[in-house]
């Protein structure tokens, strides 16, 4: 499982170290393993770095267990935090 506790030091010693970040922008499952970080087996995982001209937005998975009338009650919220 992945907290925020791990993911937060994860990304701090990727902005803070270079060969950090790019062996997990090559090779994350193996990256995320090393620091502690276990999959279901069969999972992939990849790594995408914003950048001052391009921002990855993520699109969760649909869930599977609403119907369509729980889905349009549901409100979650999200925030954008970027700079271009």
């Amino acid at each position: 499982m992945l907290s925020a506790n791990t993911l937060n030091q994860i990304i701090a010693k990727a902005w803070s170290d270079d060969r950090f970040r790019a062996r997990l922008l090559a090779d994350p499952a193996a990256v995320l393993t090393a620091e502690g970080v276990d999959f279901p087996a069969g999972v992939t995982i990849s790594v995408v770095e914003n950048t001052a001209t391009h921002l990855n937005l993520i699109l969760p998975a649909p869930p599977t267990d609403l119907s369509d009338d729980q889905l349009d009650g549901v409100g979650g919220g999200f925030g954008w935090c970027f700079t271009l």
